[in-house]
């Protein structure tokens, strides 16, 4: 029986920097990183990608939430760190919500919104949330 499922994930796009020396700089492991034109499943990345992200939740109830809460808290103390790297290599930062709908309607949809502090902080580093939605 399918159920809902979900991850979020935080990532630095942009096109000419090395994801090794950000993670260097921010001192912080990321959870999978991109290269442009190399094949990753199902197609070619367009940009380098820098991702943190939390475990894939698979659920009845999938809680936005606290999921892009646990992300921000990680970030948090590297802020000034994070808009130093976004700048320096002018980078694009982005919130990214990842979620399954069960189409059985005995089960519940996912939670979908932000904590005030995720949305400050998100909003201090220029970042953009983006919600990716898919039926199963």
């Amino acid at each position: 029986m399918a159920t809902n499922e979900g991850r979020v994930y935080f990532a630095l796009d942009g096109d000419d920097f090395e994801p090794d020396v950000v993670t260097e700089f921010l001192g912080i492991l990321p959870t999978s990183v991109k290269i442009k034109g190399s094949k990753v499943p199902n197609k070619l990345p367009a940009k380098n990608s820098w991702e943190l992200s939390t475990e894939n939740i698979v659920n009845e109830y999938i809680d936005v939430f606290s999921m892009a809460e646990s992300i921000t808290d990680t970030l948090m103390p590297i802020k000034d760190k994070l808009k130093r790297v976004i700048e320096t290599y002018n980078l694009v930062p982005r919130l990214e919500v990842v979620l399954w709908f069960s189409v059985n309607e005995e089960h519940s949809t996912p939670a979908i919104g932000f904590e005030p502090s995720t949305i400050s902080f998100l909003g201090e580093i220029g970042a953009f949330i983006d919600i990716d939605t898919y039926k199963q």
